[in-house]
């Protein structure tokens, strides 16, 4: 807050004497400490020091240097007691999640957000973009990593783009360079409602008709199936690198091989209170920790 920095600053130049040693204690240019003084004497409309003496109390800088130590002690007990309600406080936070950054961001997250808030209490939705957007729509969640759908009212801020891959097995012998290639395979897709999966076979209808399509409810399933059957798929990077399958990964030339990734939310997104701004910040850092 303004105010303390404002009475942070007089009280240093009542100690230290000047307005140069407050502000070199203080590291601040003196400019700072100087227009600090200014507005606090603008906000109580008293002068604090006397003209052309900057080192001489008025008789209202002499009330105030009195009080000025209890006021600051007064807001940091405040301020503690703020910080410690906000860590015993019964609190729900509600999000919704795409695969796979359920599995790749928030068993860590909500552990140790646990430690730090031990009374906070998680609803969590896992599914697919237009899952979220009805839980979204319906109010069983607040706010949601995903894509963006094709509903244009919500809000959405991007956080970062999703690569699209082509995978096989390692025993495939198919060479593929281009979407061509793919004539005549057998590829996993996912939901109808995976925006990934529309976003290829837009793709795929356009250049390479003759397609054996293999549904799975489930995309993070798709390598541990490919590794075994020697099929292709077409999905996100992430996918591919929060398992243990052995697949081969192609980039290929597609038209826009990315998919954007962001927070949902029905309105603007309101960081507050300051349990949810935590938790957003710690979650786009751990995301970003990934690319």
């Amino acid at each position: 807050m303004d105010f303390i920095k404002e009475l942070q600053s007089f009280k240093t130049i009542v100690e230290e004497g000047t307005f140069t040693r407050a502000a070199a204690k203080l590291n601040y240019a003196q400019s700072t400490v100087t227009n600090h003084i200014k507005k606090l004497e603008d906000e109580l409309e008293v002068a604090l020091f006397l003209e052309g003496k900057s080192n001489v109390l008025t008789l209202e800088g002499e009330l105030l240097k009195q009080e000025v130590p209890e006021l600051i002690a007064h807001w940091e007990r405040v301020k503690e007691q703020l910080i410690n309600a906000s860590h015993t406080v019964e609190y729900s936070l509600r999000m919704g999640i795409l695969q796979p950054y359920d599995i790749l961001v928030l068993p860590a997250l909500l552990h140790d957000f646990s430690q730090h808030y031990p009374k906070i209490n998680f609803e969590i939705v896992v599914g697919s973009t237009l899952e979220l957007a009805n839980a979204l729509n319906e109010n069983r969640i607040d706010f949601a990593l995903c894509s963006l759908p094709h509903e244009k009212h919500f809000a959405y801020e991007e956080l970062f783009q999703e690569e699209l891959c082509c995978i096989t097995s390692l025993s495939n012998p198919l060479i593929i360079n281009e979407l061509a290639d793919l004539e005549g395979s057998h590829l996993y897709r996912s939901k109808s409602d995976c925006p990934a999966r529309t976003k290829i076979e837009s793709y795929l209808d356009n250049q390479v008709p003759s397609i054996h399509w293999e549904s799975v409810s489930n995309i993070s399933t798709i390598p541990y199936l490919i590794e075994r059957t020697g099929y292709c798929s077409l999905i996100p990077r992430s996918i591919i690198e929060q398992t243990h399958a052995r697949v081969k990964i192609i980039s290929l030339p597609l038209p826009d091989p990315h998919m954007s990734i962001g927070l949902l939310s029905k309105h603007p997104l309101m960081l507050s209170p300051s349990i949810t701004k935590n938790f957003v910040v710690e979650l786009k850092m751990r995301l970003l920790s990934l690319l």
